[in-house]
């Protein structure tokens, strides 16, 4: 059974400390995301990314997963992402594929939580 907490934990710890390795190896070729600010980035964007960003800690709420179609896996979530300064909320969606390489993500969309919808 494919734990995708830890997947999806790795890809906001491979972020946050800008692995270019562990994103290589998490996010499919083909990956895009829609942002919580409404960017869409792709992956060659987030792998040279080379800037530090804030410091934060993330939590993971609620996390769901449901199978599309074989080696095809929906998991859908609320973030927290605490900054120093405030904290944002966002409903959190990812598509996963099993590769040859493992299983990745070929689109993830975060959608910023207003306050009422907050767990």
């Amino acid at each position: 059974m494919t734990d995708f907490a830890a997947l999806e934990n790795a890809i906001w710890s491979a972020a946050s400390a800008y692995d270019r390795a562990a994103i290589e190896r998490l996010l499919a070729p083909e990956f895009f995301e829609l942002s919580r600010s409404g960017r869409k980035y792709t992956r060659e964007e987030l792998l040279t990314d080379t800037s530090e960003g804030r410091p934060s800690e993330h939590r993971l709420h609620g996390l769901q997963t449901q199978a599309i179609a074989p080696g095809v896996t929906l998991v859908t979530y609320t973030s927290e992402t605490r900054y120093p300064d405030e904290t944002q909320w966002a409903s959190r969606s990812t598509l996963w594929a099993q590769t040859a390489e493992g299983w990745q993500a070929r689109f993830h969309q975060g959608t910023p939580l207003p306050e009422t919808f907050r767990p």
